[in-house]
């Protein structure tokens, strides 16, 4: 038997020499190219195509693995001769390939699918892609993918940057410049100058010691000045508690022979440090003198609540970046951080009671279907991201690195959709105790129903994210969760006083084919499933009461469906409730929804996604990323959101161009009391297309800077349906993006990679004319396809051009960063 065995053994291995060479997929061996295919048109045909070359000299046992990977635009399942494409949840696809399929080394193989979506622009493409082992998932080969961009013909391209030029010439109608941003409310000019050298002295009144760490700070940005502390009677600075005064006002005056700063409190003495530090040159901060104009300025905000959120669930973003947006905040005088770290696709806090929700929520994972985590989405790819969240200390040092700069942070919990990373880790959680035999801890904080059979399909297409509201341990849940934020403000030495709850988005289908839903209709009586949305409202409402805290959350937690869809519902005006309200879509219908549900009585916080939600695409150039469900906006876009006056301007806006005004002479508009209940405005970034704190720059600055104006500045005469006036408005901006891109970018530029401005061409009498979106920064440009650099020619005047040449023109800052390229052809 043994001599049979030893024959068969050499059988086998003369065999495997005889046989091709198998390798593993990798990046090294493999090419993968995403294009469109060839009858792609973006309108009725929306194949694409994926090229997989075999660059190895080995051939690739392709039945012996599958190809995962993330889009943001949903494609359709197929099955082909050599591979099947199936959708897996969310925005999860896995590609099949037949039994025996093998390509050969220098080899392609061709995966044709189809989107659902037309391609507009670099971040529609798939990412995140791996090939895993279909028999050992912990065998994984992550692949990056070459993409061929969707071309314009010369005609577009040359008709889009025409049209570009001509918005900047009309925007951008004269040269001067504000002098600090966001507008003080009044500003008076008096005779004279302050020249500051050297030493400059200091007095502050001891009621403003806690403001002594921001005085340093400021003082520290001067090169060449020293500050050094004086007495009441002799100091160049001298800062004094006022009378009188709001809480975050203050009082400026640049006389000859000093500065004076009066407030009664220590925000209006920090915001009158930032307009200083708007008033000053670039140059300014290393220059050994500086010159002020004289000036009196009476300032106060015009909004108390002027916010910005920032979304780090769907990617993640470091303590470090998160530090650096609370400056930038705290630089333009908005106060309220909205923190956006639980979501679907991650739950980014450490909860220490409950710690598979970093465990397994944080955790990103090609394993998941092992139990190790969640699946991979928007691009995470074949990594694991397993530390991808804040630990209790990260957030408490955030709170304090806040409180000092007066920014209060009011952490968001969404429940009960957008809620899949806590249900699977709270599924999770039961089963490591079933395991242990405690169901009585099994289920004290489970999320969903194991009997639940509703259908439905969220708006980023997950069908499991949505907590099961009629199972107490719900909300067991939002209790210890709502017990530890508040142990971390207190640690934080801070008192937790108001908490979003989310509740957005909830999709049509959840809870219609739960038993336990139904038992607790039949229990109460419902005759419709949407009866038991208000019912959770103000179930969790009531919770927060009994923890002393003021609920928030989107503005569906102030409406009610009917059976008609979402509509106001006045039944809880009166709960104390903040609506952050995102929805007035230009054609969607609900435009006015902001003044309906702030006159039925609702704090409204106005959050914009026509104007301010930062993650939308600036225009339709294939190479700008972000989304464009709400609308495409570039920093004029930004700048025309009238928060009292929404339909002002409504048809010089990107898509209110489509409608004629008239369109909205039936919306509903802010009564008085409706304008007392619009407390304040803000921004936000969600981050499915920002994955570093690289790209959150770039679409976030200069755009936040529009909302700054906006919060903080008092309303301008164009704000009126009857008054407003285009060339007015043309002018205000003017002014704005001067200060912008002539002093605040540069100002930012070693902190921020901000997005640098595009260049429009256009062919004037035989020259081509070039200007930027907003002025500052170099053009250059190369006559030979080739992308420019600082070293390249700049543009000083209208060049002659000539027929079978390509012009290439970028901005170019100082450090040699180059912006998006806009192209010429003759």
């Amino acid at each position: 038997m043994k001599k049979y065995c030893f024959i068969a053994s050499i059988f086998f291995i003369l065999l495997a020499w005889t046989l091709p060479a198998v390798a593993q997929p990798s990046q090294q061996k493999l090419l993968m190219t995403w294009q469109t295919a060839t009858l792609y048109n973006g309108k009725d045909n929306l194949d694409l195509v994926l090229i997989v070359k075999n660059q190895s000299q080995e051939a690739i046992n392709f039945d012996k693995i599958e190809l995962w990977f993330n889009a943001i635009f949903p494609i359709l399942e197929k099955k082909e001769k050599d591979y099947e494409v199936t959708s897996e949840n969310g925005d999860l696809f896995r590609i099949t390939f037949r039994k025996g399929l093998t390509l050969q080394p220098q080899n392609s193989l061709t995966l044709q699918y189809t989107s659902k979506y037309p391609m507009f622009n670099i971040s529609n493409v798939p990412y995140g892609f791996y090939f895993q082992d279909k028999e050992d998932a912990s065998k994984i080969y992550p692949i990056d993918v070459k993409i061929n961009p969707i071309k314009w013909s010369p005609d577009d391209q040359n008709i889009f940057w025409a049209t570009l030029y001509d918005k900047n010439t009309e925007r951008l109608n004269h040269a001067e410049s504000r002098l600090i941003l966001p507008t003080p409310q009044t500003v008076q000019s008096i005779p004279g100058v302050l020249t500051l050298t050297n030493s400059i002295s200091y007095w502050i009144d001891p009621a403003f010691h806690g403001e002594m760490a921001n005085l340093a700070e400021f003082a520290a940005l001067f090169s060449n000045l020293q500050f050094h502390e004086n007495t009441e009677e002799q100091p160049v600075v001298k800062i004094k508690k006022g009378e009188n005064i709001s809480k975050e006002g203050y009082t400026l005056h640049i006389e000859p022979d000093g500065i004076t700063i009066e407030a009664s409190h220590n925000a209006g003495v920090f915001y009158a440090l930032q307009s200083l530090r708007s008033l000053l040159k670039p140059a300014d901060f290393q220059s050994s003198s500086i010159q002020l104009p004289c000036l009196a300025i009476q300032d106060e905000p015009r909004y108390a609540y002027r916010g910005f959120m920032m979304d780090i669930a769907r990617n993640f973003k470091d303590k470090a970046t998160i530090l650096k947006y609370l400056d930038m905040m705290s630089r333009y005088k908005l106060n309220i951080f909205h923190f956006h770290f639980i979501d679907d696709e991650g739950w980014r806090i450490e909860i220490p009671p409950l710690p598979e929700l970093t465990k397994i929520g944080a955790n990103r994972t090609p394993r998941f279907r092992e139990g190790l985590g969640i699946q991979p989405a928007y691009g995470s790819g074949g990594q694991s991201t397993e530390k991808h969240f804040l630990t209790r200390e990260d957030f408490i040092e955030i709170l304090k690195y806040a409180k000092q700069r007066h920014i209060t942070v009011v952490p968001e919990i969404e429940t009960p959709g957008h809620a899949r990373a806590s249900i699977k880790a709270m599924e999770a959680r039961y089963h490591r105790y079933m395991a242990e035999g405690n169901k009585a801890e099994a289920e004290k904080y489970l999320l969903h129903d194991f009997e639940d059979k509703s259908v439905y399909s969220s708006a980023q297409y997950w069908n499991d994210n949505v907590m099961n509201v009629a199972l107490p341990s719900v909300y067991n849940f939002i209790a210890v969760v709502l017990d530890e934020f508040k142990q971390m403000y207190a640690d934080a030495g801070l008192e937790l006083k108001k908490v979003s709850l989310g509740g957005d988005e909830v999709p049509n289908g959840s809870w219609e084919q739960s038993p336990k839903v139904k038992q607790l209709m039949d229990s109460l009586g419902f005759k419709s499933v949407y009866e038991v949305w208000p019912y959770y409202i103000k179930k969790v409402n009531k919770i927060c009461q009994e923890k002393g805290l003021q609920m928030a959350g989107w503005e569906e937690i102030g409406m009610v469906n009917q059976g008609k869809g979402m509509d106001v519902n006045p039944a809880l005006a009166s709960a104390n409730m903040q609506l952050d309200v995102w929805n007035n879509l230009i054609g969607g219908g609900q435009e006015d929804l902001a003044y309906r549900l702030a006159n039925a009585g609702y704090q409204v916080v106005y959050i914009s996604a026509n104007n301010n939600y930062f993650d939308m695409a600036w225009n339709t150039n294939f190479e700008e990323p972000g989304l464009k469900w709400a609308t495409y906006a570039d920093l004029y876009q930004s700048y025309t959101f009238l928060p009292e006056n929404f339909f002002a301007n409504i048809e010089h806006t990107v898509n209110g161009s489509k409608m004629e005004k008239s369109a909205f002479a039936n919306k509903i508009r802010l009564t008085e009391s409706g304008k007392s209940n619009l407390i304040g405005v803000k921004g936000g970034l969600w981050a499915e297309t920002v994955k570093t704190s690289e790209r959150m720059d770039y679409m976030i600055f200069p755009r936040l800077l529009a909302l700054a104006e906006r919060a903080w500045s008092p309303k301008k005469a164009y704000e009126d349906d009857e008054k407003f006036h285009l060339d007015d408005f043309n002018g205000d901006y003017s002014s704005f993006v001067h200060k912008v891109g002539l002093e605040e970018l540069p100002k930012i530029a070693n902190i921020v990679r901000f997005r640098l401005p595009a260049v429009g061409l256009k062919e004037i009498d035989g020259k081509l004319h070039a200007n930027t979106e907003y002025p500052g920064f170099a053009i250059h440009y190369t006559t030979d396809s080739s992308t420019p650099t600082k070293d390249s020619p700049k543009y000083e005047q209208p060049i002659s051009v000539k027929s079978g040449l390509q012009y290439t023109f970028a901005t170019i800052a100082t450090d040699g960063r180059a912006g998006l390229t806009s192209v010429f052809t003759k």
